[in-house]
Formats: C-alpha cells, structure tokens, sequence
C-alpha cells in the first residue's frame, strides 16, 4: 500500500460506488491504474467489503463512538462479546489498551443505557462518548418500500452494476437509477468500505488533537487535511466535545508516524496524544438488519 492506494481508498470511503473512470478523473489516473489497485487492495485485505446503509439522517438516528482505555485482559475477546450488541458497528483496538467502540442507535434516549453497557463490557472506567457531528437535514421524504430493497441488494456490495440491482428489486434500471440518484442527492443512504489495519505497509494511527479554547474545529479539520492531505484518513469531530479532533492517519511506518506527531505538536494544540490502531472488527447492527427485514 501506498500514497496513490490512499487517496483511492478515501474516495472509496466516502462513495464506494463510484466508478472506476470516476476515480480516474478524481484520481487523474488511468482506468485500468484504478482497476488493478482495488483488485490488489481487495486481494491483499485491505478493503474487506463494500457497503451500503441507510444514512443516520434517513434513519433520524445517531453514530456515536465510545473511546477510552480498558482494563480487560482480552481485548479481542471484548470486542467479540461487543459485537453481539446489536448497536455495535465496529471495534478498533489501539496502543496503550485504547478501545473505539462505534455504534448506531436508533435515538438519543438510547444513549446512557448504551454508554453503560460500553463501559461495563469493556472494562472501562473513564469512557469518553463522542456523538460524531451531522448537520440536520430536512428530509423531503423518508426511505420507500423500494428504497429500502436496493439498498438491500447494495448492502454487501455496493459497487453493484445497477443491472443486477434491478433484477434483484424487480424493477427497471431506470427506476433503479432514480430512485438511487434521490438518495444519493437528500444524504439518505452512505456508501463506503471496510477497510483492515493489518495489511503489510499499512500503519493507522490515531491523533487525539485537543483544541485550545475558542479554536474552529471546521476550519483546523480543513487545515490538517490540506497540511498531511498525503497521509490523513479522516479528521473525526464530535457534537458534544467542543475542542478535540481524532486524526486518523496512514503511514508506511512508525518513524513517519512520529514525524506526523513531531509537526502537530507544533502547531499550538493544547495537547497531541497518539494511539496506533492494532486492529478494526466489523459487525452487523440493527441497521444492517433492519435493511434484510425490508
């Protein structure tokens, strides 16, 4: 893996149904360049599956990611008992025992019992809760019968031809295209990838960056991304922590790693703290079931 791989795979992250030569020219790569990278990203285990969910903003529900240290002897055994609760999405395991439990819940009220059962099962004292910021949307109109049944077809392979969409549905490919383009323009339903941690030149780390007080966290999250733009996964903010950003960056190895956190150390964070992600398991939640059911 590399830079090149990097830039596919946070396009992929972010609509994993597009297209080879719409990576191209997003990309400015050759088709047949895109192609062979995913094939190779996907034989080498990186990209572990392409899917397909109803959006929060569809569903009115919340993402929220549960981080703190635990004090369980096995990590990996917590994040397999985890993955029965049927809000968990994924479990990331990091240095210094950090665990990031991100789930789906279908409102707020679920909230404390969640955070709850988080703590407990992980064997975490000081758990911080993190309820990742969205914007509210007005909806037009909520999820359809049909809606549900593509993204259905899509869930575990999103990159689907819509041919083979349609005949799954039982409906034409331009009803498939519609009803797909309404979705895609109101945010109703996300696109993305599973990706692993594991794969050989392929270092994650996670940079706890807090803020000093007042600081714009729009405005620092832009500036990160334009500043490591060759190494920055995703910057994570959060609704209810004002002043603290999660940066999420690959790298070949540890010593570029360091020098990532040498330079925001740099840059008048109150504090930096790294954690360099061990591993990443998947789970199926409500949503994923509840997309089945339709």
């Amino acid at each position: 893996m590399d830079e090149t791989d990097l830039i596919i795979l946070r396009k992929l992250l972010d609509n994993s149904r597009l297209t080879y030569r719409e990576l191209a020219e997003l990309t400015d790569m050759a088709v047949s360049t895109i192609h062979k990278r995913i094939n190779t990203l996907i034989e080498d285990d990186v990209i572990l599956g392409f899917i397909a969910r109803p959006s929060i903003i569809a569903l009115k529900s919340l993402l929220v990611t549960i981080f703190g240290t635990s004090n369980a002897k096995s990590l990996n055994a917590v994040s397999k008992e985890l993955g029965q609760n049927e809000n968990v999405v994924s479990v990331a395991t990091a240095s210094g025992k950090m665990m990031y439990i991100s789930g789906f819940l279908r409102d707020i009220s679920a909230l404390r019992d969640h955070s709850a059962y988080i703590s407990k099962t992980a064997e975490m004292s000081e758990p911080t809760v993190g309820i990742i910021d969205v914007p509210y949307i007005t909806l037009p109109e909520p999820l359809t019968t049909i809606d549900y049944k593509i993204i259905k077809s899509l869930n575990r392979d999103s990159r689907k031809p819509i041919t083979d969409v349609a005949d799954d549905v039982g409906v034409s490919t331009k009803t498939v295209k519609k009803r797909l383009d309404r979705m895609i323009e109101n945010n109703l339903v996300e696109f993305s990838i599973e990706w692993s941690d594991k794969a050989e030149n392929n270092l994650t780390t996670g940079f706890h960056l807090h803020l000093n007080e007042g600081t714009d966290i729009d405005s620092t999250s832009k500036h990160l991304f334009e500043k490591y733009n060759q190494n920055t996964i995703a910057c994570i903010a959060f609704s209810n922590i004002p002043n603290l950003i999660i940066m999420f960056t690959w790298t070949k190895d540890t010593q570029k790693s360091y020098e990532i956190q040498e330079k925001l150390q740099n840059e008048g964070f109150r504090d930096v703290i790294p954690h360099l992600i061990i591993s990443t398991d998947y789970y199926e939640s409500w949503v994923d079931k509840l997309v089945r059911s339709k």
